[in-house]
């Protein structure tokens, strides 16, 4: 490994690493160094000097008070309209007890006879039917209305990765992170609860499924909504993921029991060439709650061959100015659910795969 790591940063760096400025430059012979974790270097000042002054690290954390179990109405959609006493205004009743529906069409709206055509998607329930009341109003004396949704079509949630029936599901407003996994028939012994991610609208959720499903953090038991993700890995081989501005991003696996920085990121072939300074996040902990820690890159490269990471561990090289671990979360988005889980999510209503690209 040391004998390739000159010829592959030389590779990666090119002209943007003057001679002498990288410990890559300086990396000879078989000096033995002493591996710490970045917490060890941290709290008992034994590691390189400056290094704890250069470091900035920061505890994600999230409030998720605003999650509502809340359904709207969406194309495709089938509801039941029942208006008491007049059922020309109702839907239509094939049978005795066998009701054929009511669906939203393509642009959004109900087509009624008499009331004509009324706008459902984006609406609630509860709106919706409001509105149908105040129409149908025009027409009846002090109606009767109650409307129900009898099939949910319009919008998908997915459950992908080392799950028993990986696939796509319908959106009810009521089926929480727990009940997903349940309907996808839970996870195998081969799934990594730790390293699973839940996507929504492009960026990830500050969720641990092995909080949820193992330690019982119902708080973080959200309601699934339109175009969410949830990809489980598998934990065949603990990895380390190496992503941002580097030549190839990577997982790398740990084949002992830990692994350098510096070797990590020669499996990456180091950083892209840039004028711009840049820092380097190494984000460990799992979703919920992880713990970033931010350094310029030109400084961690003096010290990484001495930083050990763990299993789980994603080291992002990013331009300077992200200002906020958030902001490097969102950077590992589209590499660690996989082009796989992306693909198909797309392929669905919520084009997650667009917006998680888009976060690059």
């Amino acid at each position: 490994m040391r004998a390739l790591l000159p010829a592959l940063l030389a590779l990666a760096l090119g002209s943007a690493c003057a001679a002498g400025k990288f410990r890559y430059d300086r990396y000879e012979g078989d000096d033995e160094v002493e591996v710490r974790d970045l917490e060890d270097l941290i709290a008992d000042g034994s590691g390189p000097p400056g290094l704890a002054d250069d470091l900035a690290v920061e505890q994600v954390d999230y409030d998720f008070t605003a999650e509502r179990d809340e359904y709207r109405l969406g194309a495709n959609d089938v509801l039941n309209i029942f208006v008491l006493d007049h059922p020309e205004l109702s839907s239509q009743r094939i049978n005795l007890g066998e009701i054929a529906g009511t669906t939203i069409r393509k642009d959004g709206k109900i087509h009624l006879p008499v009331v004509g055509a009324l706008p459902a998607a984006g609406l609630t329930l509860g709106e919706f039917e409001q509105q149908l009341q105040t129409e149908v109003a025009r027409y009846v004396v002090a109606p009767h209305v109650h409307v129900e949704i009898l099939e949910h079509e319009s919008q998908k949630f997915f459950v992908l990765g080392e799950v028993t029936r990986p696939g796509a599901f319908a959106v009810d407003g009521d089926t929480t992170l727990v009940e997903a996994i349940g309907l996808a028939g839970g996870i195998p012994p081969t799934g990594d609860l730790e390293s699973a991610t839940v996507v929504r609208n492009g960026e990830l959720l500050p969720i641990n499924l092995a909080d949820v499903l193992r330690r019982g953090d119902m708080s973080r038991n959200v309601f699934m909504k339109a175009g969410d993700l949830v990809f489980v890995p598998d934990n065949v081989a603990k990895k380390v993921f190496v992503l941002g501005e580097v030549v190839q991003p990577v997982a790398v696996p740990i084949e002992r029991d830990a692994v350098t920085l510096a070797e990590v990121l020669a499996q990456a072939r180091g950083p892209t060439p840039a004028s711009a300074r840049r820092e380097l996040a190494v984000i460990r902990g799992g979703f919920a709650k992880p713990v970033v820690y931010r350094i310029e890159l030109e400084k961690a490269l003096l010290y990484d061959d001495q930083i050990r990471l763990r299993a789980g561990d994603r080291v992002v090289v990013a331009p300077t100015g992200l200002v906020t671990a958030s902001r490097y979360m969102q950077q590992i988005l589209p590499f660690l659910v996989g082009t796989q889980a992306l693909g198909l999510a797309a392929s669905g209503a919520s084009n997650v795969a667009t917006r998680a690209a888009a976060t690059q």
